[in-house]
């Protein structure tokens, strides 16, 4: 069975996949490309500098590139200096884990997988995933069932990660035991995404041939407000 008829199936039935099934899926997105669509690259970034440019209104980068630039710039939870390849290693890292959370859910009318480890990124003290306000950062990841590519990689304090409508396929297994002492970041994930989730913003980034939003901007956009939502 096509993996978007699949994932549609476990969205529209709202049924979990059986193990061998889960674990094809996981096995296939563990090494699937990130989507290398040009996107518009966010206010919040313009002035600054990306591989010797500087990034002006209307100025646009690669999917994985963006995600990596407002992981590094706008989160700060990946270090500067980080390159795409470590970025996408640590992203893939995360999704094979067998401690990953797995769910599905519709997204700009497209299925879609998303991942969330607490495995797979920068170590902080004691070896302990990175954390925020004593809180350990789940690194999550979207894949699209339509493009089987990757679609957006960031790490999020848990309770910030509530996907209401989405449809658990593995729970996430907690294994860090409180009281968590990971290096802490400053990160204000919810002023940027405000911003970026505004009305005006979505549908943005590179037309498609038909003269509408191309469906990796219309992911991105939607991925942002959700995004948003879940962190209020």
């Amino acid at each position: 069975m096509p993996v978007r008829q699949f994932v549609s199936e476990l969205i529209t039935q709202a049924k979990r996949a059986a193990p061998q099934q889960l674990d094809r899926l996981v096995a296939q997105v563990s090494s699937a490309p990130f989507a290398d669509d040009l996107l518009e690259v966010d206010e919040p970034l313009w002035g600054g500098f990306w591989q010797g440019d500087v990034i002006a209104p209307g100025y646009s980068l690669p999917a994985v590139e963006l995600a990596l630039l407002r992981a590094i710039r706008l989160d700060g939870t990946w270090p500067e200096g980080t390159s795409v390849a470590q970025f996408l290693a640590g992203l893939h890292q995360a999704i094979s884990s067998p401690h990953a959370g797995v769910w599905v859910l519709a997204a700009a009318g497209e299925p879609c997988v998303i991942f969330a480890s607490l495995r797979g990124q920068t170590l902080g003290i004691g070896g302990q995933p990175s954390a925020v306000g004593g809180q350990p950062l789940a690194t999550v990841v979207w894949y699209c069932a339509a493009t089987e590519r990757l679609h957006a990689g960031y790490r999020t304090p848990l309770e910030t990660f509530n996907f209401s409508e989405s449809v658990e396929q593995r729970s996430l297994d907690f294994l860090v035991t409180p009281p968590f002492e990971g290096a802490s970041h400053q990160i204000n994930q919810a002023s940027w995404l405000e911003q970026a989730a505004e009305p005006a913003k979505i549908g943005g980034g590179q037309p498609s041939t038909v003269g509408g939003p191309g469906l990796a901007a219309r992911l991105d956009a939607e991925i942002l407000r959700l995004r948003f939502t879940s962190s209020k």
